[in-house]
């Protein structure tokens, strides 16, 4: 450790690493007491609490460090070595300095990954380096703190062979010395605490002169009002008058997913600042679009938010059982088309939003109806029905999910057609087969194992060349318990499998819905079709 040190420390000792690590230090900490200033309100996601408290927690944590270390070498001239760090906090403080160093160095490693993690998840090389990333944030800290350990067994050890050695350090700094730098950490830290009690202060009384002085109200289309303190951005009116409110790099000017038309006069409003200016640029908005979190209105404004849907979660089934066994399903595989044209000119966030929303509306739709969501690549997910073991009911409830997701998918294609410039056009293709069925216990997720998988992502990429939304295999519609229509019939080679699977095309939602709307008692019907795929 002593070795390495002259490393690593050497840089910091110069008066520029002094400069820049300082100066780093207190330009981060005001910018972070700024942000909350800003705020009118802490009414945020649970994360972007525990961060800044987090944030909040680790200047009275260096403070401490910073006195005793950096003022105790200035004004004691106390050593800047290991050894002396080692046994101030191993042999003088064991039960109070060790944790809080361990705690100091805990809080400012996780509040630094959560930062790091806000600014590169969107990036495309992220996804790949992410394990390799969550190992270095897990053993960074776990491997620090076993060297902190090590160290303080090997002094320990040194002591016992030589009774000078505790003796040596132990000479180094008075009681006074102590007593003396105790107290200017102490006193540094009530600064501090004061500092951050002036800042909430100096806040709740700006709000209550503006709710007193100058309250504005801003009004949604549902005729929902939100009346709040002249300095609040719209996404925080939002959040405090508990009105849904998409923002997915969290009201940082990052992304357009919290954009809002504005329905009043325009020429009310303040300008754009330069993050505002350059984000609507990015994405060609209209004079009457703006960004929520950047909106600081000083008048009345009526609103309406573009991007309100809500993010749906998907879920597993916890009552399923671990164990495997085989049946028949019915697989289900779905597809975003055009998925590669979301990076060109968008913003990554924006990109993000679309596909989280059509994941979300997949899921929903197959979850809400018996179905299981095994596995989402991309934009491709792949389900599965199982019907309780019926599979007369999990080929109905699949194709009622297909329904119901085709409805979701057509609405938010007129979302994000408008604020995107991208209509969702999606493939689909349903099959019914056997399939082993089980729990992976390894990942907590429930699986299926099976040819009928296969085919159903095949007949899905056969929508691409048929021009269509939806095939489904003619087993599916026939186990159902409803008619077979009269619209496109072809038998359809899939590699590897043996037998010609007979399959009906949808191009219209109208056709599908009106399949649906079929009574199961009326049995298969219609006649056979032609023509051929060609083998995929």
């Amino acid at each position: 450790m002593e070795a390495v040190r002259f490393v690593l420390l050497w840089p910091w000792r110069t008066l520029l690493g002094q400069t820049l690590l300082y100066g780093s230090f207190l330009i981060h900490g005001g910018l972070g007491l700024y942000a909350i200033y800003r705020r009118r309100h802490l009414r945020i996601p649970r994360g972007e609490l525990f961060q800044i408290l987090l944030g909040l927690s680790i200047p009275p944590l260096v403070i401490l460090h910073a006195v005793n270390v950096r003022l105790g070498y200035q004004l004691f001239n106390l050593p800047l070595t290991y050894p002396w760090l080692i046994y101030r906090y191993w042999e003088l403080s064991p039960f109070v300095g060790l944790p809080r160093q361990f705690l100091l160095l805990l809080v400012l490693w996780i509040h630094g990954c959560i930062g790091l993690r806000s600014w590169l998840r969107f990036r495309p090389w992220y996804p790949a380096w992410t394990p390799v990333l969550a190992a270095l944030a897990t053993l960074v800290p776990i491997l620090a703190m076993s060297g902190i350990i090590a160290a303080g067994r090997d002094f320990d050890a040194t002591a016992a062979q030589d009774a000078a050695f505790r003796g040596a350090f132990a000479r180094l700094q008075t009681p006074a010395e102590a007593a003396a730098l105790a107290k200017i950490g102490e006193t540094l830290i009530l600064i501090y605490l004061g500092l951050v009690g002036a800042v909430f202060a100096a806040r709740a009384a700006l709000d209550w002169r503006r709710r007193r002085y100058r309250a504005i109200a801003i009004t949604y289309p549902d005729g929902a009002r939100a009346v709040v303190p002249r300095g609040f951005s719209i996404l925080e009116a939002s959040r405090w008058a508990g009105t849904p409110h998409m923002s997915m790099c969290g009201g940082r000017g990052r992304c357009s997913t919290c954009r809002v038309r504005i329905r009043s006069d325009l020429a009310a409003l303040p300008s754009p600042n330069v993050a505002e200016a350059n984000t609507l640029a990015a994405i060609g908005a209209p004079a009457d679009v703006r960004l929520a979190c950047q909106l600081r209105p000083i008048e009345d404004v009526d609103v309406t938010p573009l991007l309100t849907l809500k993010r749906w979660e998907t879920r597993m089934a916890a009552s399923r059982p671990v164990a495997s066994n085989e049946h028949e399903i019915v697989a289900l595989f779905v597809d975003l088309r055009d998925s590669t044209r979301l990076a060109d000119g968008r913003l990554p966030y924006d990109a993000f939003y679309v596909i989280d929303k059509y994941v979300g509306a997949v899921c929903k739709a197959v979850e809400s109806h018996g179905g299981e969501v095994t596995s989402v690549a991309g934009d491709g997910v792949m389900c599965f029905f199982d019907g309780g073991g019926d599979p007369r009911a999990a080929a109905r409830g699949a194709m009622i999910a297909l329904r119901d997701l085709w409805i979701s998918l057509s609405e938010l294609s007129v979302e994000f057609e408008a604020a995107f410039d991208f209509p969702v056009r999606f493939g689909a293709g349903c099959h019914i087969g056997i399939a082993v069925v089980g729990g992976l216990e390894s990942r907590r997720a429930v699986q299926f194992l099976g040819e009928v998988g296969n085919i159903a992502a095949r007949l899905q990429a056969l929508t691409k060349e048929a021009g269509c939304a939806v095939i489904l295999s003619r087993a599916v519609i026939e186990r159902a318990g409803l008619p077979v229509p009269a619209l496109e019939r072809r038998s359809v080679q899939i590699r590897s499998v043996s037998q010609e699977i007979e399959t009906v095309a949808f191009r219209e939602r109208e056709d599908f819905a009106d399949l649906i709307g079929h009574e199961a008692s009326r049995g298969p019907g219609g006649a056979a079709g032609s023509g051929r795929l060609r083998q995929v």
